[in-house]
């Protein structure tokens, strides 16, 4: 798996997970919010790449909540990126912006329903993802 920055060694952690604050919530929801950048309403799909790969580049050594969700979204998105690909290539091949339409929309519902799950302390786990990031 990738890791680009990875943890320093030593930190002390009894095990058990401490509850979030409110800092940390907030950067994993614009994290998943990203994913709202596939609309072709928001004309900068790259961003729904780049935020959760800084979110998780950033939160990496400084929350285990941010990161947990930050692994997630970024795996997410790069399957999304996958199939905005494969969308634009049947849309010029069709010549219909159905397929782009349908794949943002589902991005941006399942973004909200975890920006959602992160507002409220919860675990994230999208129903599907490349496993590109541990």
């Amino acid at each position: 798996m990738l890791t680009i920055n990875p943890k320093p060694a030593g930190e002390d952690s009894d095990g058990k997970l401490k509850p979030p604050s409110q800092g940390e919530k907030a950067a994993a929801v614009v994290i998943h919010l990203a994913g709202l950048c596939w609309l072709p309403l928001i004309p900068m799909p790259i961003l729904a790449l780049i935020i959760p790969f800084l979110g998780l580049q950033f939160a990496r050594v400084h929350s285990e909540f941010v990161e947990q969700h930050a692994i997630q979204a970024a795996n997410f998105q790069m399957l999304m990126g996958c199939f905005y690909a494969l969308s634009l290539l049947a849309g010029i091949f069709f010549n219909t912006a159905l397929f782009v339409w349908w794949m943002a929309i589902g991005a941006a519902l399942f973004a909200v329903w975890e920006a959602a799950k992160a507002m409220n302390g919860w675990q994230s786990k999208y129903p599907a993802s490349i496993k590109l990031f541990k």
